[in-house]
């Protein structure tokens, strides 16, 4: 098989002010004519390193040391601006992390795709947006030339990657390199962006370098994988066999640490590298003994009832009914648009809903959080999906983080330095991070800054909203412990939104799947995953498996939608027909706790 890409003892460093720091230490890896190679570690590994020395987007201060960096035969370093310029986009291509910041918001999708075709091929514009049209297709967007005229801000964030991997593959390259690609999508574009892989490496012998800390998604997608840790690659095999038999202890480390679709909070601690510092007691989490009193005798931590919301006269949500008791977590899954993260916002106040109420601890609140008492702002804190948005630059961590210590938990100010460093110190961040700002940190540090932040005041209602999506497994293992072990101290209620299975399984008691709006299935976490299911948490199900397949999700996107009054998902599911297109099946028990909104499951 001729080599596509060769990199021989290749070592990346970058200057500071005081040092040079090493990202990358003498590492070699070789992808053939239509291979995937996966390339997995943590945060700092030197992954993205590797990925930028290959595509010669390194900055000035870094130093590039390596006996061959070749493409095609063809020495990378020895390319002069212009050939780097007609290379990119055309032989090598490269699909990023944040689908949204990756493209123009002021271009439509079509233009983004024809702007790309045309640079590289002497072509009509028309041709051009024919040729784009196709690309969409091939990537599984129903109704391209509707997708074509629309904005990014139109699309979702798995429309986005799908659009940027078709901006990518316009000119059929021989190496797609793909950084951390799906890290905030859901499960089932996941699988649907697995499955586009397939078939460019199967009918294009398309080559991949996938970079990713998620090891399932490697594993699913891969042929071979490179295990990097700190700069050095420990560990390298085919993708099944280096998983499911890892040598080296990282890996074994890194495998132990990722949750499973049968692993609960029951079977005990999740594997990590440092157990977390207990802020709520000095005993071992193995001694603490959960709430004894089941959910239905605990007090009610928070309630909804009958919550609309609607923007530009669109519906959104449409009366949600939701109970969460004192020490559960609720896991709500869905995907992107569905509603989760509006639910989550009118729960913590930061929105009004259209219609309904919210009841904290037995009391109607305010529906905005400016209105509420001190106390009921105290008693609810969240997690935000990006801490970028949510950390002041200009502040440090310690001010960050003593501020809610001071005003939510009353800390006299001499105790807070003291607090504030046992706070980092559970979320694994030095105390020292304390003097830093956040633009210094990763994107995983300024996560766990933020968790840090939500537990400063010991709140009795946390909403979780995809609060580890940012994080490597094995610093994920250590926050799931340290959510857990507040939990069962301090019986801490939890609205736990994730787009991974695998950690809601772990995390939930109980699980609401939410489908445009609507809660079309709820029961305890063994109920939802061991069925009987509503065809949509079926699909997810099917998504989120290390063998699943994505050719359902293909013909659901394809499906027309259902028409007013009928149910939602009809017409994307395999089991409709005309009964279910004509009324809105409401919910239905099909065993004790269990709900299920299908005229088909629920009998």
């Amino acid at each position: 098989m001729s080599s596509v890409l060769n990199v021989e003892h290749l070592s990346v460093s970058y200057a500071g002010a005081r040092r040079i720091h090493r990202a990358v230490d003498d590492i070699s890896l070789e992808i053939g004519q239509g291979q995937a190679l996966g390339l997995v570690g943590e945060s700092g590994s030197g992954k993205s390193s590797v990925a930028l020395a290959v595509l010669r987007y390194l900055p000035k201060h870094a130093r590039v040391e390596a006996a061959q960096l070749a493409f095609e035969n063809r020495e990378i370093r020895d390319l002069s601006t212009n050939e780097l310029r007609r290379l990119r986009g055309d032989r090598i291509a490269a699909v990023y992390q944040h689908p949204g910041s990756a493209l123009n918001p002021s271009m439509t999708i079509g233009g983004q795709i024809t702007e790309t075709i045309l640079r590289h091929r002497p072509m009509h514009h028309d041709d051009a947006l024919s040729r784009a049209a196709q690309l969409l297709g091939r990537v599984r967007v129903a109704n391209p030339e509707r997708v074509l005229r629309l904005y990014p801000h139109e699309l979702s964030g798995g429309m986005q990657q799908r659009a940027n991997i078709a901006i990518a593959i316009a000119l059929d390259p021989s190496l797609l390199v793909m950084d951390e690609p799906t890290t905030a999508l859901d499960a089932s574009v996941q699988s649907e962006i697995i499955a586009i892989l397939d078939d460019l490496r199967r009918e294009h012998r398309t080559s991949i370098l996938l970079i990713s800390h998620d090891i399932n998604l490697i594993r699913r997608s891969c042929d071979r994988v490179s295990v990097m840790q700190a700069g050095s690659i420990v560990e390298t095999g085919a993708a099944g066999e280096v998983f499911d038999n890892p040598r080296h202890a990282y890996t074994k480390a890194l495998v132990a640490a990722i949750p499973t679709l049968n692993r609960t909070k029951r079977d005990g601690r999740l594997a990590e590298d440092a157990s977390p510092i207990d802020l709520a007691s000095d005993a071992p989490a193995e001694e603490r003994q959960d709430n004894a009193l089941p959910a239905s005798q605990r007090e009610i931590a928070v309630s909804c009832r009958g919550i609309k919301q609607s923007f530009g006269g669109q519906p959104v949500l449409h009366g949600i009914d939701l109970d969460i008791a004192s020490g559960e977590t609720f896991g709500l899954i869905g995907e992107s648009g569905s509603g989760k993260s509006t639910l989550a916002r009118i729960v913590t106040g930061l929105q009004p809903p259209t219609a309904g109420t919210v009841e904290l601890f037995g009391k109607t609140v305010a529906p905005l959080v400016e209105r509420r008492q001190a106390s009921e702002r105290r008693d609810v804190q969240m997690v935000f999906q990006s801490p970028d948005r949510t950390l002041n630059p200009r502040q440090r961590i310690s001010r960050i983080l003593g501020r809610p210590l001071r005003r939510l938990a009353g800390l006299p100010r001499r105790a807070v330095p003291q607090r504030v460093g046992d706070l980092l110190a559970s979320v694994r961040l030095a105390r020292s991070t304390a003097e830093q700002k956040p633009g210094t940190l990763s994107g995983g540090q300024r996560q766990r800054t933020a968790i840090a932040r939500a537990f400063a005041g010991l709140p009795r209602l946390v909403v979780l909203d995809e609060p580890t999506s940012a994080l490597d497994v094995s610093v994920q293992a250590t926050v799931l412990n340290l959510l857990n072990d507040l939990q069962k101290k301090e019986d801490t209620a939890y609205l736990f939104i994730s787009h991974d299975l695998r950690v809601v399984r772990y995390m939930a008691d109980r699980i609401g799947v939410l489908y445009r709006g609507r809660l079309v299935e709820t029961g305890s976490s063994d109920q939802i995953f061991a069925g009987p299911n509503h065809p949509y948490t079926q699909m997810l199900l099917e998504a989120s498996s290390n063998d699943g397949q994505a050719t359902t999700m293909a013909e659901a996107q394809a499906a027309i939608e259902a028409g007013p009054g009928g149910c939602a998902f009809a017409g994307r599911c395999l089991l409709a027909d005309a009964g279910c297109h004509a009324a809105e099946p409401a919910a239905r028990e099909v065993e004790a706790g269990h709900f299920i909104a299908c005229w088909k499951s629920a009998g």
